[in-house]
């Protein structure tokens, strides 16, 4: 005997769907924090799928055996080149602050030639900065920096928990990846199954496409940013070097924020030459990355015009900060896959009648 339902008036369910929705959009401003967590951790999980499936279907290794596999090697290579990255980073902030004095000197010899043009010159506007006042800002920001170091670290230990759990996340994911498969599948009726494989296939081809071209776009330039800083004399190669590879997720004002650094260094360790050769330099491989790495390299991963890209950028910002920033283009590139989706498999239903009629003949008529 079938157990008889408990029935829910239309008008219940018309009340109850407005307030349900507007409960989950409350619960998800106020955990946004950790939703972002999850979104980052689906997003991860669902790009190592692709080599965790192949470990599993072609060499027959138990999921979790195939998952722990993925992570071992990730784990590992990033943990060898930060073996091999941080001691020289260290070693290099080292000889910045043994030569801190030097450069202090040659600021305040940069504003004083500038207060002597100053006063030199026509110019109505005498602007009235004394070396001194260089040299009491420069102690102040010293102060200032060792003043917020604790918040500094504090924010850095909480990147890096965030980053743990954004790994436990997506590794229990990839464990059930089949079965969030399945459960997923079978929300679609079954015809259009096939259709919705298809879709999200397309989905974890464009994602690990992107990621897979921005690391390797992000690796070569950050190289080439470390050989143009070593270059230029400021000896600064690994800082130099790591920052622009960090630099180089951020759209469109990345590359120009990669070479500040760059050029102040080579400026403070060689002088405006120096500073000059490596803005030029920088200027270079900004035209090899926009003309050659990014079209060859990233290939059609996002696909759509710049304008959309910075419109998508500058939205991400505006509504996540730097973290809806990076999650801009992957943004674009999943609704790109997505219309190209709707437009080859889907079709509009044609109207029985248009929504504007041209009455006006029939009434002409009639009367």
């Amino acid at each position: 005997m079938v157990k008889e339902k408990i029935l829910v008036p239309k008008y219940v369910q018309y009340a109850l769907l407005p307030a349900a929705v507007l409960l989950a959009l409350w619960f998800i401003s106020t955990v946004r924090s950790i939703v972002l967590l999850f979104i980052l951790a689906s997003i991860l999980a669902f790009v190592l799928d692709v080599p965790v499936s192949f470990l599993q279907d072609r060499l027959r290794l138990p999921r979790l055996v195939a998952t722990l596999a993925v992570w071992l090697v990730i784990i590992g290579t990033v943990g060898g080149l930060l073996m091999l990255i941080v001691p020289l980073v260290i070693n290099e902030l080292n000889n910045f602050l043994d030569n801190l004095p030097a450069y202090a000197d040659r600021v305040q010899k940069l504003v004083q030639d500038i207060q002597d043009g100053f006063r030199h010159s026509s110019f109505p506007l005498k602007p009235d900065i004394t070396a001194s006042d260089v040299s009491d800002r420069l102690v102040t920001l010293g102060e200032s920096a060792a003043t917020t170091s604790l918040g500094v670290a504090t924010t850095i230990g909480r990147m890096g928990f965030n980053a743990f759990l954004i790994l436990v996340i997506s590794v229990y994911m990839l464990i059930d990846a089949r079965r969030l498969k399945r459960a997923v599948k079978n929300v679609f009726p079954e015809k259009f199954r096939p259709d919705a494989i298809h879709l999200f296939s397309n989905l974890q081809r464009a994602l690990g496409s992107y990621l897979r071209g921005q690391f390797i776009v992000s690796s070569c330039m950050g190289i080439i940013g470390g050989t143009i800083a070593w270059y230029g004399g400021g000896g600064y190669a690994a800082i130099v070097g790591v920052w622009v590879f960090l630099t180089e997720v951020i759209p469109f004002i990345g590359p120009f924020l990669g070479m500040v650094p760059a050029v102040i260094l080579a400026w403070l360790a060689g002088g405006p030459l120096h500073a000059l050769v490596v803005t030029g330099l920088f200027l270079a491989a900004q035209q090899l990355e926009g003309q050659i790495l990014v079209p060859k390299i990233m290939g059609r991963s996002v696909g759509v015009h710049p304008l959309w890209v910075m419109f998508a950028v500058l939205s991400g910002a505006t509504f996540g900060g730097l973290i809806g920033a990076l999650l801009a283009v992957p943004t674009v590139a999943v609704v790109r896959t997505l219309v190209i989706f709707a437009r080859e498999e889907m079709a509009l239903e044609k109207w029985d009648r248009p929504l504007l009629e041209k009455t006006g003949a029939n009434d002409a008529e009639s009367v």
